[in-house]
């Protein structure tokens, strides 16, 4: 079972219906200006999923979810679209079989139909936090909502994450009966006990010889930190080689309690002595920061009380790997995380980033954020970009990136879109490196150039088509930034590039501006001339492509692929040849 889309409706300022389509793309960013509406987008995902009820401050996403530019609205709904099979259904039927007597035959007659729907819609109402089923197979409301309950259990868990809001407590309350909870934390510190040993709980702690409490709490402890530590090598927010946290078992004394004297037939039996006391306690997991200098002195420290840098990765890795939800398929789990890293360095911001893109390989990632650090193309493809902003009436929209740039006035760049979104003008520090930047016509020039360029100290900056060259080149020349125009060797390409010699001069015109090089008359040569039809074959071939996919499509798999190193070694001699010889062209 996996989730396929939402769609949202009348939450906060989602008028919708606003799809969300997780099965389109396994990562997506969104972009926007503050109050632009991407944190209510991750907060209506959130509330489809009941075992989310308690979380994010019990419930945050459940409460105020009226619509306050309108003056009366519908209630607010999510939409979930499951792939489920005939046989998950049964199995589903059956267990609720099972925890109802007085349903029983109800649900053994559903899970003997043989005709069921194609897709399975599931709809929740999130005022009333019920469930409904889209279609006449599943009976009154009250079936509806069981068996609901029972798909989203055993479905990939939603997970949330919120920087700014996420609180971890300095010391975790164990409940007193078995099966209790007494919040998230919790949960996930119960998780990492049965992680562990699926023998272990911290409702055993209190009730264990004080030696054996301490082997359980030592075995528990290195668990935690190994995986902290293998997590820290991704991040390295400093220079540690390791992480140390302590986990320690604490008891609170809160009262005595007067207990009944002992009675007999006849009614309390005399006695001189005081009347016995029992104490009334509270059980705790407590984690402490150990740090050691080099005179082997330990200091311990809330983890409050270390950087907010540290606080971040540390809830991050927690939620990530001791998650309370164990359901039947461990993949394709949503991600939900609101201005991920916000408080990490540029290094540690850049090594998010890459963690983002590895999880989303297996799962669904989406983040906002208004950093570029966590948009680097790179790494996220920028076609999976999406930019939050609202209308005329405050309605909250998503438009996908590509399709944004036409609300632009200026469309220079093919990044332009993310600029504006976040309201970032250029900046000098961001081009001023020691190296040299070749401006592009387009995002597949960029794609292909990062390719080949290998150890060649340049960036590469793809605009929007070849008169946009032009607009870049004023800022390079005030900046004083070593840069090379390029465009392609076609007619169009042919007609910028003299209208640049015009408005730049012979000197700027030798030194930085260049057409694809290409060796016959009237030639038109774009950079898809520059590889050998067989090389592109070859890479579709590779990547699982059919043979007529668009270039654009290929050279998109290629540059986010994993295997794309060794496919681009494996491609002919003619084009290693001819790239090379366009980088000798560009004088780099």
């Amino acid at each position: 079972m996996r989730y396929k889309q939402f769609i949202i409706k009348n939450y906060r300022a989602i008028t919708g219906p606003l799809e969300i389509p997780v099965d389109k793309g396994s990562l997506m960013p969104i972009i926007g200006i503050n109050e632009s509406g991407k944190t209510t987008i991750l907060q209506a995902i959130f509330a489809f999923d009941h075992y989310n009820d308690d979380s994010n401050d019990r419930g945050r996403h459940l409460d105020d979810v009226s619509n306050l530019y309108r003056s009366s609205s519908p209630p607010a709904t999510v939409e979930a679209e499951i792939e489920i099979t005939r046989s998950e259904l049964r199995k589903i039927f059956s267990e609720c079989g099972k925890e109802s007597s007085t349903e029983k035959s109800t649900y053994e007659d559903l899970g003997r139909r043989t005709k069921w729907p194609s897709r399975l819609v599931i709809l929740r109402t999130i005022p009333t936090r019920k469930y409904t089923i889209h279609g006449e197979y599943f009976g009154n409301d009250g079936l509806q909502d069981t068996v609901a309950r029972e798909i989203i259990r055993r479905l990939p868990y939603i997970l949330y994450f919120d920087d700014f809001r996420d609180k971890i407590p300095e010391k975790i309350e164990i409940p007193l009966e078995e099966g209790e909870s007494s919040g998230e934390w919790f949960d996930i510190i119960e998780q990492l006990f049965a992680y562990t040993d699926k023998s272990f709980s911290t409702h055993k702690l209190a009730k264990m010889e004080v030696r054996q409490r301490k082997t359980v709490l030592s075995q528990v402890q290195r668990r935690l930190n190994e995986t902290l530590t293998r997590q820290w090598q991704n991040f390295r927010l400093d220079d540690r080689e390791a992480l140390e946290i302590q986990i320690e078992f604490a008891q609170e004394v809160l009262a005595a309690q007067a207990v009944q004297p002992p009675t007999s037939a006849a009614g309390p039996l005399a006695t001189s002595a005081p009347p016995p006391t029992a104490q009334l306690v509270k059980n705790y997991i407590k984690l402490e920061v150990v740090e050691s200098d080099r005179q082997g002195n330990r200091r311990f420290f809330f983890i409050s009380d270390r950087s907010k840098g540290f606080y971040w990765f540390f809830n991050f890795v927690m939620k990530l790997e001791f998650n309370p939800k164990v359901t039947d398929d461990q993949q394709h789990s949503i991600y939900l995380l609101d201005e991920p890293g916000s408080y990490l360095h540029a290094h540690a911001q850049r090594k998010l980033c890459e963690k983002l893109r590895q999880i989303a390989c297996t799962n669904h990632v989406i983040y906002c954020t208004h950093s570029h650090y966590l948009l680097d193309p790179e790494v996220i493809p920028i076609n999976s970009v999406m930019v939050a902003d609202k209308d005329e009436s405050s309605n909250i929209g998503l438009t996908r990136m590509i399709d944004y740039r036409e609300k632009t006035k200026t469309p220079w760049s093919a990044l332009q879109p993310v600029l504006d979104a976040l309201q970032i003008k250029p900046y000098a520090l961001d081009l001023i490196h020691a190296q040299t930047t070749v401006i592009t016509e387009g995002i597949y020039d960029y794609y292909c150039l990062e390719l080949f360029r290998g150890e060649r100290p340049i960036s590469v900056l793809p605009c929007l088509g070849a008169p946009s060259v032009k607009s870049y080149i004023p800022l390079m020349i005030a900046w004083q930034v070593e840069f090379r125009a390029l465009w392609d060797n076609d007619a169009e390409g042919r007609k910028q590039y003299g209208h640049a010699q015009a408005l730049f001069g012979e000197v700027i015109a030798e030194r930085s501006l260049r057409l694809l090089p290409c060796d016959t008359p009237n030639c038109s040569w774009i950079i898809q001339n520059m590889f050998d039809g067989g090389d592109l074959v070859l890479v579709r071939q590779e990547l699982g492509l059919a043979q007529d996919t668009s270039f654009e499509r290929t050279m998109l798999a290629l540059f986010y692929s994993s295997a794309k190193q060794s496919i681009v070694e494996r491609m002919s001699q003619v084009t290693h040849t001819r790239f090379n010889e366009l980088f000798d062209h560009l004088g780099l």
